[in-house]
């Protein structure tokens, strides 16, 4: 690590921990813990900015499932959420259930809340979108960007106007957070699963602080020397192929959704000229009339590839569309919009803006068009499309990290990397792309799921427990052969 990180006679790079073991940890009441599993929670104090100590703090939470096992192992097992800006608390009943679990019989689990998340403070939720999320719902596709343009400026007025020093938070940081905190607990060593972005700031980990590292399973891999903001692009179209030909390779699928690659075309051209207006009640805001366009069609699929049971609905939800049948799409086109609430879309953008979209000066969208041109229109639609991205990250002010920020991270830990076949954002090639650099990688390809694949599948999960049990030793994967094909509905 570069001598710059060295203040007086303390350096980073040697001692991270900036305070005195546990006594730098400050119990607190656990929020959730899975039942039937001893937990302790707390928060440890650190640097805001790593640079100039004086500038103030952060307090990250953290949540320590102890393992009941007889046989427990010293290193623990360390759970980073994606996002950037989902929570590790308030994800962890579902994570934990579906399968950290699996890993808690020989281990500790401990799930950190990252700087600008959860229960970590300060968090920099933008609780003006849930204030105004019932216009999101009801925004035509013209003026979609614009609106959410409108309220993350409120937003991050409110953050700085606070005396947040944004440019704080970001990956090198966080980093540096996770260390911390492990170290306070009192770990020499452990093994971290990120998932998504928290594969991103695993890799950080692993370039920037291998010494503490066991192993690392990277789950739906995001390396930052990618580009995703003009990837997703050509990715989400590669999903969508995915997708078409697993429902003709499907009889029941092709039976019933015959042609399915020309009917979603055709009805997103079709949706663009005269989008759909449907009623979609909820409790909170009672009846809203929700504008279907074909771009609004595009995300929801888009967003639907993430998870099985949604991959499982698509057929059937296109078909209902373009029968003019609304009822269903809108109800999980609109959940799926309401997850933006949960994030913290102050510590997303604040990352994005500083480490991808600042990363790059050109993208080539006019290649893209050339081999997608019936994505031209879709590049003015969502908030961090092609147009309405670098009007969001003015408004955010943020300048770009160092280089450094997006080089490929070479390293010698062992590294699991998982991909799903479906994913449209962190697909195969992702993982393809880190492994070149990482000297001990095992890549697993999922054929039947999408994006975060050990809550997806059994068999990554059993993988995953033999790479953890033996790192240097190449995982059996017989399992994946034995995997069913996605059930369409």
């Amino acid at each position: 690590m570069p001598m710059r990180f060295c203040l007086a006679t303390i350096c980073l790079a040697l001692i991270p921990l900036l305070t005195s073991g546990q006594d730098a940890v400050e119990s607190a009441d656990c929020q959730d813990k899975p039942p039937g599993y001893e937990a302790t929670c707390g928060y440890v104090s650190l640097p805001l900015d790593y640079d100039a100590p004086s500038a103030g703090s952060v307090a990250v939470y953290f949540t320590r499932i102890h393992s009941a096992g007889e046989q427990k192992q010293a290193d623990p097992l360390v759970y980073l959420v994606g996002g950037p800006g989902s929570s590790g608390s308030h994800l962890l009943q579902t994570s934990f259930r579906k399968y950290l679990s699996a890993f808690a019989g020989e281990r500790d689990i401990i799930i950190i809340d990252q700087r600008g998340t959860g229960l970590s403070i300060p968090a920099l939720y933008c609780g003006e979108v849930l204030y105004r999320l019932d216009e999101i719902l009801q925004s035509r596709h013209a003026d979609h960007a614009d609106l959410l343009l409108s309220i993350l400026k409120d937003c991050h007025q409110r953050l700085t106007g606070s005396g947040l020093r944004l440019e704080a938070f970001h990956s090198e940081n966080n980093a540096r957070d996770i260390v911390n905190v492990l170290l306070a607990l009192g770990y020499e060593r452990w093994n971290l699963v990120g998932v998504s972005y928290g594969s991103r700031l695993a890799l950080a980990i692993m370039r920037d602080h291998p010494q503490y590292l066991r192993s690392v399973i990277l789950d739906s891999v995001y390396p930052p020397q990618a580009d995703i903001y003009i990837d997703s692009y050509y990715h989400g179209e590669r999903a969508l192929q995915v997708l078409f030909e697993a429902c003709a390779a499907s009889e029941y699928c092709n039976a019933r959704y015959p042609d399915l690659a020309a009917v979603f075309y055709r009805l997103y051209e079709r949706l663009n000229r005269t989008p759909l207006i449907a009623p979609h009640w909820s409790q909170r805001f009672n009846t809203l009339n929700i504008e279907i366009s074909g771009y609004r069609l595009y995300d929801w699929v888009f967003s639907w590839l993430y998870e099985v049971d949604s991959i499982q609905r698509i057929p059937q939800l296109i078909f209902d569309l373009d029968r003019g049948h609304t009822q269903e799409a809108v109800r999980i086109g609109a959940a799926y919009e309401a997850t933006m609430t949960s994030l913290s879309l102050g510590m997303h953008y604040t990352v994005q803006c500083q480490e991808e979209y600042g990363a790059s000066v050109y993208r080539d969208y006019a290649s893209m068009l050339a081999a997608h041109p019936h994505l031209s229109g879709y590049l003015y639609y969502p908030v961090e499309g092609a147009v309405a991205l670098p009007r969001l990250c003015a408004i955010w002010q943020a300048e770009a990290r160092p280089p450094s920020a997006n080089q490929a991270v070479e390293s010698d830990v062992p590294a699991l990397l998982l991909s799903g076949n479906f994913d449209p954002i962190t697909p195969p090639v992702y993982a393809d792309m880190a492994g070149e650099t990482l000297k001990t990688a095992y890549n697993v390809v999922l054929p039947h799921v999408g994006h975060g694949v050990l809550r997806s599948d059994r068999c990554a999960v059993d993988i995953a427990l033999e790479f953890i049990n033996a790192p240097l030793d190449e995982p059996n994967r017989d399992c994946i052969s034995e995997t069913r094909p996605i059930a369409f509905h």
